[in-house]
């Protein structure tokens, strides 16, 4: 018969139960991992005096235990020796109708985790974005073609062609982009440092042209991961090329490879990421445009089509990770992509 202490060890929520001297009399696995100590370094101690300077749960637990209150926390920062984000639900432990202490539960909002509440919506926008995307550049063509018509006569015809040529390139090229992000990947064994370095490798003209250092610290002990090598390449290349543009002439590229420090709990196991990250010390991006850039059609350029990162953030999801980013305008932009090891597609 399956134990209760192995349900509750099988939990991906961290849960601590308290007595009502505030101190811990149990917790469950997922806990240990969380607070990166055993159980029998915590046992019978204090919140506070395993977390150094937490302020945020501690006091909540005394009023759970002395008022019989119940707290729930969204967002919370809190300090395990570097700082995680974490939802809580603290409750009062109550045992023959009495409250005997309180049950603490935590559930770690991975930094590189990303809600996908608005999926629908995304979608609904994607569809009106594509039609109104392949309205400009056809309209464009119309215009071109009836000029073309008009002045065949009279005058030169090249600015005509070209503009005709122009817009259908930047038509096919939204198709092809659009068509990308749809299709599933092919899983193989991947090497990701070959991978990056065949981008850089594409790259290598216009990094050079434009006097950037390119600086690499690759992790060699990096096993294999499984991965389509032509998508993971189009994702590099778009956040490589997205770095240089921000830089124009010098700066500084650095590329790195590790694995994660961040962990998650799934299916009762731990789950654990390589982690490739891509900084560059250009012109960096505005708080306001952080939350867009991988909203596809999304773009500040010119002639861009907005899909370069909404395309690899789909790409990075098809393979079970994430990817995320830090920027700050003048200093520069850093962009996480988070691939699980072992997915299997």
């Amino acid at each position: 018969m399956i134990s209760l202490e192995a349900i509750i060890n099988s939990l991906e929520e961290a849960v601590i139960l308290f007595d009502k001297t505030m101190r811990i009399i149990y917790l469950n696995k997922t806990a240990e991992e969380l607070l990166r100590k055993s159980s029998k370094d915590i046992m019978m101690k204090k919140l506070s005096e395993i977390l150094d300077n937490e302020k945020a749960i501690s006091p909540l637990i005394k009023e759970t235990i002395h008022e019989g209150r119940s707290f729930k926390g969204k967002s919370v920062s809190l300090n395990i020796g570097q700082f995680i984000n974490i939802d809580f639900h603290l409750s009062p432990f109550f045992f023959n109708g009495k409250i005997e202490g309180a049950v603490l539960s935590i559930s770690q909002n991975i930094n590189i985790s990303e809600r996908e509440e608005y999926d629908f919506d995304s979608l609904v926008y994607l569809i009106g974005s594509i039609a109104h995307e392949i309205k400009n550049p056809l309209g464009g063509i119309k215009g071109a073609a009836q000029l073309l018509r008009n002045k065949l006569k009279n005058a030169p015809i090249d600015e005509y062609v070209d503009l005709i040529v122009k817009e259908t390139d930047r038509l096919n090229l939204i198709l092809h982009d659009y068509l990308t992000l749809c299709k599933k990947p092919a899983f193989n064994q991947v090497n990701i440092h070959e991978v990056m370095e065949k981008a850089l490798s594409i790259m290598d003209a216009p990094i050079k042209g434009s006097g950037i250092t390119l600086r690499r610290f690759y992790d060699p002990s990096l096993p294999q991961i499984k991965g389509d090598e032509s998508k993971l390449l189009q994702v590099f290349l778009n956040i490589i090329k997205n770095a240089l543009e921000s830089m124009k002439k010098g700066g500084r590229l650095e590329i790195s490879t590790a694995p994660s420090k961040e962990s998650v709990r799934e299916g009762g196991r731990i789950k654990r990421w390589v982690l490739i990250s891509i900084r560059d010390t250009g012109r960096g991006i505005p708080d306001k445009d952080l939350q867009k850039i991988f909203i596809p059609f999304y773009t500040k350029k010119k002639h861009g089509t907005g899909l370069g990162l909404a395309l690899s953030r789909k790409i990075i999801k098809d393979h079970g990770g994430l990817i995320t980013l830090k920027s700050q305008v003048g200093k520069g932009t850093s962009f996480f992509i988070y691939i699980p090891f072992g997915h299997n597609g």
